[in-house]
């Protein structure tokens, strides 16, 4: 009699199903490659694991929130005269973000406005970031392509994925950059691209910022309050999985994700470089520029012409009959590789 009652409280408890993994971005850069993950659907508070497997092989991996110790924020405001009217809530709404990031976060300033230059050195604390941000006033013209471009040559030494972006911005877009191109630069630099903005400008931004793994946070005017808060839950949520970039690319790992209360489970694809969206953006930029032209035309006929010089006998000498012209757009270049400080949650059993 006894054995049955105690039989219910000694049977094993039966396993958690694995729920799906969400992952918002992958970054690359300096030989290390970092997920984003989502873990919103989690509410358990004990230690997080995390194991990384690569063709059935478990590789060393770390698990750590974005809001974080080793957290390097470069804040953008739209300090434009065209943007004037929002200026304030934005300001307000870039200081509530620093006050409410870990204490040892670096930051620096960028006004959006031409030209593109920083408006503090990096900062270690709320207090001079603030500082900054209530001397700020608009003026001038936005060149906001060319302030994100400045954004993300900040910290070169910050690892991959702790480097996070924050636009606040009245602006539709990023001025002449497409959405994808600009998602690709973010990736190629290892850097997350959060923006907060107008909702008419929803399109652009959400394909921009959620393919790094990032987010758009529409705010209301002159009301933005709602999108701060998300912003804050948002990346409260937000998790990097941090491990060596596979060495034959592209590659796909398996995730897995222990939090107490939930397994969760998924596959992330490593792409090689360039490959994103088609080949990355100078193949696409090469192929639109040929072929979305009227000069195709001429290129065939140079194209013909040189064939049929190429069956004529050359010279004995001369000067050289032809000059190369190699069109498309530079290569971002990589992060310098450094080791932050961060107190990390590693995976078993190789921690």
């Amino acid at each position: 009699m006894i054995a049955l009652l105690l039989a219910p409280l000694l049977a094993p408890a039966p396993a958690r199903a694995a729920v799906p993994l969400p992952v918002a971005g992958v970054l690359s850069g300096g030989g290390e490659t970092t997920l984003v993950v989502d873990l919103s659907a989690s509410n358990g508070t004990g230690r997080r694991t995390v194991e990384v497997t690569l063709n059935g092989q478990q590789e060393r991996a770390d698990l750590v929130p974005v809001m974080s110790d080793g957290l390097a924020v470069t804040i953008v405001v739209d300090a434009s005269a065209a943007g004037a009217a929002t200026l304030p809530a934005w300001l307000s709404a870039a200081a509530r973000f620093i006050l409410e990031a870990p204490t040892s976060t670096q930051a620096v300033v960028i006004p959006d406005r031409r030209p593109a230059t920083a408006a503090t050195g990096v900062i270690r604390g709320p207090s001079g970031v603030v500082g900054a941000l209530t001397g700020m006033r608009a003026d001038g013209d936005r060149d906001t392509e060319a302030a994100l471009t400045l954004a993300r040559t900040q910290f070169p030494r910050v690892e991959t994925g702790h480097r996070v972006v924050m636009l606040y911005t009245s602006a539709p877009d990023a001025g002449g950059a497409r959405a994808t191109d600009l998602a690709d630069d973010f990736r190629a630099a290892g850097t997350i691209l959060v923006v907060v903005g107008t909702a008419a400008a929803s399109g652009f931004w959400s394909g921009a910022a959620g393919a790094t793994g990032g987010f758009f946070a529409p705010a209301s005017e002159p009301v933005v309050v709602p999108a701060l808060d998300q912003v804050e839950s948002t990346l409260s949520n937000r998790y990097l999985v941090c491990f060596a970039t596979p060495p034959k690319l592209p590659a796909t790992v398996a995730v897995r994700i222990d939090t107490g209360d939930l397994t969760l489970t998924g596959d992330a694809v490593v792409p090689a470089p360039g490959d994103a969206h088609g080949g990355g953006p100078a193949r696409s930029t090469i192929i639109g520029s040929l072929l979305g032209s009227a000069g195709l035309a001429a290129v065939l006929a140079v194209a013909i012409l040189l064939i049929a010089r190429a069956r004529r006998p050359r010279p004995v000498a001369g000067p050289p009959a032809l000059t190369s012209v190699f069109i498309g757009r530079a290569a971002a270049p990589q992060p310098a590789r450094g080791r932050a400080a961060v107190p990390r949650e590693h995976g078993t059993p190789w921690s």
